[in-house]
């Protein structure tokens, strides 16, 4: 009997070996094989690993991703595509139109949403509060120094030339030779480096005035907020030397790369010329202004919609007559004081445009008058920005 029992237990005692060896390899493969448990720790970590740097490498992407986007803005090379990022130019910027013009964009200016894409059409920027300049191509001289202008091509396929100059539009009070103008030197340079100048794209509007919605109807303060915007009350009632200060302040109260000043004749006349690519006789016969004899459906300050009758005369906000260039009021609504001066002590200064109390025939766009600066309901000014 003992030593059946001996059999017994030795015969267990090797089955529990055999088992336990089984388990045991089974363990051991768990653990170490290429499903183990340490493999899977191994390829765990590895995964993490992966995806850590992964995660790393996506983040770099789009960093840089941001950066092109950025640097690509930065550097649009088209006035299209800058329209359409709708974004302001961190540097001083030289793009081109749709036909190749260059166009210098200052820092801190976007192309706005309504602005052409070719600059024979009015190329617009736009400030971080809505101010709008268009652009006018012109030089006094060619790139090597000879006296010429600047060329720009045209839709049609020919090109324009566009020299800096003032002009006698053969309408004015007395004689053209009784007004004189000298260019300025920071002026010139201006022109000449970046091919061009900006012109406010209205006359000069009285931001606060506008708020309140009411127009100008006598002397205020004389250091309310310059806007350059549609809808806005004409900046009237002002003499002559403090519109001509605010004209020159607007850069620095606004951070402007470039310098503003009070438009000049040479700008003046400049303008003209260029917008005579469009309109042929524009100088002479600028119809789509707001005078005497003109009739148009506008909004007034309030934004109530209002028809001006013919042979009427209304002060009308800004932009509220036919654009011309995408540049608005160079003929009508108000006089407009320029930098140039009449040969006459008691009148020795010049306004442009015409106003809305004169016939168009006879006092357009390109007609010098003569005024004595003192502030007045029918006279405003103009802004031009140099680069």
């Amino acid at each position: 009997y003992s030593s059946l029992f001996f059999y017994s237990l030795t015969i267990d005692n090797i089955l529990n070996i055999i088992v336990l060896l089984i388990l045991a390899g089974v363990a051991i493969s768990l653990t170490v094989g290429d499903n183990g448990l340490f493999r899977r720790a191994e390829n765990a970590a590895d995964t993490w690993q992966m995806a850590e740097q992964n995660e790393q490498k996506e983040m770099e992407q789009a960093g840089n991703f941001l950066d092109d986007y950025t640097s690509e803005y930065n550097k649009a090379t088209t006035v299209s595509y800058a329209k359409q990022l709708n974004k302001p130019f961190e540097n001083d910027t030289t793009i081109v139109d749709d036909l190749g013009n260059k166009v210098r964009i200052p820092a801190g200016f976007k192309i706005a949403q309504d602005s052409a894409t070719v600059v024979e059409d009015g190329i617009v920027i736009e400030d971080k509060d809505g101010n709008q300049f268009v652009w006018i191509p012109a030089r006094t001289e060619d790139e090597e120094g000879n006296e010429a202008g600047a060329i720009i091509k045209l839709s049609t396929g020919e090109t324009a030339t566009i020299v800096y100059k003032r002009t006698d539009f053969g309408k004015q009070y007395g004689s053209y030779n009784d007004y004189t103008d000298t260019i300025s030197s920071d002026e010139e340079e201006s022109v000449n480096e970046w091919g061009g100048y900006y012109i406010g794209r209205y006359e000069a509007g009285d931001k606060e005035s506008t708020e309140a919605q009411t127009m100008r109807v006598g002397p205020t303060e004389d250091d309310r907020t310059i806007t350059i915007k549609k809808n806005q009350a004409p900046y009237n009632w002002i003499k002559y030397d403090d519109l001509k200060r605010l004209s020159e302040n607007m850069d620095e109260k606004q951070g402007y790369a470039g310098f503003t000043k009070l438009i000049s004749g040479y700008a003046w006349d400049t303008a003209i010329n260029f917008i005579q690519i469009k309109n042929s006789d524009y100088g002479t016969n600028s119809i789509e202004g707001n005078y005497y004899d003109t009739t148009f459906t506008y909004n007034d300050i309030t934004g109530a919609e209002k028809n001006k009758s013919i042979n009427s005369y209304v002060l009308v906000p800004t932009g509220q007559t036919s654009a011309v260039s995408n540049i608005y009021d160079m003929g009508g609504n108000a006089w407009e004081y320029i930098d140039e001066r009449y040969n006459n002590q008691a009148t020795p200064y010049t306004n442009r445009g015409g106003g809305c109390g004169v016939r168009c025939e006879e006092i357009p766009s390109g007609y010098r008058n003569i005024g004595d600066g003192i502030n007045g309901g029918y006279h405003s000014f103009r802004v031009a920005l140099f680069l």
